[in-house]
């Protein structure tokens, strides 16, 4: 089966900066590094020509590639394409290299590649030894003195043209749920809720008709089947009641993060945390529900129509919020023809 494949490599890449680097890698191995061994790189997009049947061709290289390559940076590293290729290849036996560009192998670890096969790209040494072992694999004879020049001056060259992507894959970061406070929640708890509102902002009386008011939506919500609704209104009956800001903190972030669903009860017109508690739900991207009276803050007033997890409800009476929910159930929290613009 090997004797019949030929010696080009398959560059697996998703998104623009991996683009580039396959871009980059297939030009000096074929130009600077292996010139004149009759080396060939494949990379999907440069070597399709416009109208041709894609699909067909990208499978019939797979198949007969003697190597493959894949280019990870911090950005894709979840995704599926390059998977789906380096899947086809190692069905085929077809070694695979997986090639990192300021990527730390341990944001692999749930995927399927092998971290230990990894190249760092920005370890020259390790560069080199992967040109060696792609010459080996090609059977191509050249002195080890020679490969290693060629691998040396290829890789400069390579760093120079890549410099721009190297330098923002360099300033990029990627999100994930360590870096969100609280950084001690990793889970999100499904059929679950968190209720806000304005209390420390509003007045006394108006406080304790908006205590009342959320025990009804709690009993509501636990009859329309949710597993767990949590409130500070619930259990502050009144404003002097109010826990100290730490302890508020503490408690009501750790909430908002584990929670799927949030709904916000916003009465009146007031600087609020709850206003803080709506962007931190929007940012984390929970099934989010904001009831107003009076009007929004301006980044607000349209935030319905460009995220497809918000919905808002204007609302004259605490009764005419009771009435909505009893009307749509659970689907009050459906996107609905929401359209991201």
């Amino acid at each position: 089966m090997d004797c019949k494949k030929k010696n080009e490599i398959f560059i697996c890449w998703s998104g623009e900066d991996s683009k580039k680097i396959a871009t980059e890698m297939k030009e000096a191995l074929e130009n600077i590094i292996f010139e004149g061994n009759e080396l060939s790189c494949f990379v999907s997009d440069l070597d399709i020509a416009s109208g041709s049947d894609w699909w067909n061709k990208i499978q019939n290289k797979l198949k007969s590639c003697k190597m493959g390559m894949i280019c990870i940076t911090k950005n894709n590293t979840y995704a599926p394409w390059v998977y789906f290729e380096a899947g086809v290849m190692v069905s085929q036996g077809i070694k695979v290299i997986p090639l990192l560009i300021d990527c730390k192998p341990e944001r692999l670890r749930d995927t399927p590649i092998n971290q230990n096969q990894c190249v760092d790209f920005l370890n020259e040494n390790k560069f080199i030894k992967m040109i060696g072992d792609i010459k080996k694999e090609m059977n191509f004879d050249i002195p080890p003195k020679t490969i290693e020049t060629m691998a040396k001056k290829g890789y400069e060259v390579i760093k120079e043209k890549l410099s721009p992507v190297l330098a923002d894959l360099n300033d990029t970061r990627i999100f994930s749920s360590q870096y969100i406070y609280p950084d001690h929640v990793k889970a999100v708890m499904l059929n679950t809720l968190y209720i806000s509102a304005p209390m420390a902002s509003i007045g006394e009386s108006d406080y304790a008709k908006l205590h009342e008011f959320s025990l009804q939506l709690k009993e509501l919500f636990e009859k329309l089947g949710f597993r767990e609704v949590i409130s500070p209104l619930f259990e502050i009956k009144s404003k002097d009641a109010f826990d100290g800001q730490i302890t508020a903190i503490k408690r009501n972030f750790k909430h908002l993060k584990s929670v799927e669903y949030m709904l916000i009860v916003y009465p009146s017109y007031v600087p609020s945390s709850a206003l803080v508690e709506i962007g931190y739900g929007i940012a984390l991207s929970k099934k989010l529900v904001i009831f107003y009276k009076e009007k929004l803050p301006f980044m607000l007033e349209e935030a319905e129509r460009a995220i497809r997890h918000l919905r808002v409800f204007p609302f004259t009476e605490y009764s005419d919020i009771i009435t909505k929910i009893e009307a749509e159930g659970l689907d009050i929290f459906d996107d609905g023809d929401n359209v991201n613009e």
